[in-house]
């Protein structure tokens, strides 16, 4: 079956929406095993920040565990949609952690801050490509009406929002609060994708409950690891999980490096 062609109905409710809701995209079982190897590493004080509103998050657990947190990269349950929407230019830029222990508002934010500011600068550039993000979040615990929620500005991945240059905060919540909003209540297991520029927020009712999530977010680079060029790249080569049988052989190629020309 022609993967792009399968993906494309959900493709194109992505680019509606700006978002995709994919139910059971991991197990239970897998969701109760992550919990726990998130709560391992909080243990061993593996975080790497805990903000104001209740945000705790791991960037290195793909390192330290790489053997269970590479399944999360180009997970079976999205890789069709990831292989339609970039191909083999998919680049994993991150995987990051969260649990929310304690008590937890976010405020509203994008992950790709720059999206539109870079747009503009491509098309401004003969042969400059147009940016692009995407994320999928597994979602490890139920995320009850009461409980939790994640927040989308509707319809927000198609136009900028203002007051981000300069970023003055509160008239941007205050401009996301007013605007017509989707809500999601994630349960256990669920993946949701949506593009990185888009305004959105989680936040928690009951302060009682675990939130946690396991975040791998991509973007697009031409340049990918099979395209055929003489020379080799001066940094680190990047991961490319779609060019790639497994995430470990990407990432062992990084680590030997690349063969003379």
């Amino acid at each position: 079956m022609d993967t792009q062609f399968d993906a494309m109905p959900d493709l194109d409710e992505l680019e509606r929406q700006g978002f995709l809701l994919i139910e059971g995209a991991i197990t239970p079982e897998v969701a109760e095993t992550t919990q726990e190897r998130i709560a391992r590493a909080r243990e061993n004080g593996w975080e790497d920040g805990y903000n104001a509103v209740g945000n705790m998050w791991f960037d290195t657990l793909l390192d330290r565990d790489e053997e269970y947190f590479s399944d999360f990269v180009a997970h079976p349950s999205v890789r069709h949609l990831l292989q339609g929407a970039f191909g083999a230019q998919c680049e994993l830029r991150s995987l990051r952690c969260y649990t929310n222990p304690g008590r937890y508002s976010q405020e509203w934010h994008l992950d790709f801050y720059g999206y539109w500011a870079e747009r503009k600068r491509s098309e401004n550039a003969r042969y400059g490509v147009q940016p692009m993000a995407i994320n999928t979040s597994f979602y490890l615990q139920d995320n009850h009406p009461g409980q939790a929620c994640l927040q989308f500005v509707r319809s927000g991945h198609l136009r900028p929002p203002p007051h981000l240059d300069p970023m003055d905060r509160e008239a941007f919540d205050s401009w996301c609060d007013s605007q017509d909003l989707v809500t999601l209540h994630p349960k256990v297991g669920d993946c949701v994708m949506f593009f990185s520029h888009m305004p959105h927020r989680g936040f928690k009712l009951d302060d009682d409950m675990t939130r946690s999530i396991v975040v791998c977010h991509y973007q697009v680079n031409p340049m990918h690891s099979g395209v055929w060029h003489i020379t080799y790249p001066l940094a680190d080569q990047g991961l490319f999980p779609l060019t790639e049988d497994t995430v470990h052989a990407v990432r062992q190629k990084r680590r030997i490096g690349p063969s003379p020309a």
